[in-house]
């Protein structure tokens, strides 16, 4: 699935507001929360790795982690992926007479204890899942 443009998405919600929604729909996507939740518990990882560890197509994979590179959600050294935090909070309400979007991306811990890590993350997400 494409992303949709910057500018086809400032001819519908306006230039204010279409970067926020370009970073809604880049993260906010089933294809993304699948690559950040095996990131999150697997990092760091080759693309190979990661399009077979969620049973995708390698170049849609590719696709999907440049566009969250660029929205500063993941980051690529040496040919391996890792995350850039461990909370993205994204805010959709009401306004007068238009949404109104905003995001905030949380700053990484990075936890010193690999293997604990996926373990730890799965267990927060199951004792708050709205957390």
């Amino acid at each position: 699935m494409q992303i949709p443009s910057q500018a086809e998405l400032e001819r519908f919600f306006g230039e204010d507001q279409a970067e926020e929604v370009q970073f809604l729909e880049t993260v906010a996507t089933w294809p993304s929360l699948r690559i950040l939740e095996y990131l999150y518990a697997n990092e760091p990882v080759t693309t190979g790795d990661l399009a077979r560890g969620i049973n995708m197509d390698m170049r849609d994979v590719k696709d999907r982690l440049e566009a969250l590179e660029k929205q500063g959600v993941v980051s690529n050294h040496n040919g391996d992926w890792n995350t850039q935090s461990d909370k993205i909070q994204m805010t959709v309400r009401r306004g007068d007479d238009h949404i109104e979007i905003s995001h905030v991306i949380g700053a990484s811990s990075n936890p010193t204890d690999k293997s604990t890590k996926g373990i730890v993350s799965r267990l927060s997400r199951f004792l708050n899942p709205f957390q």
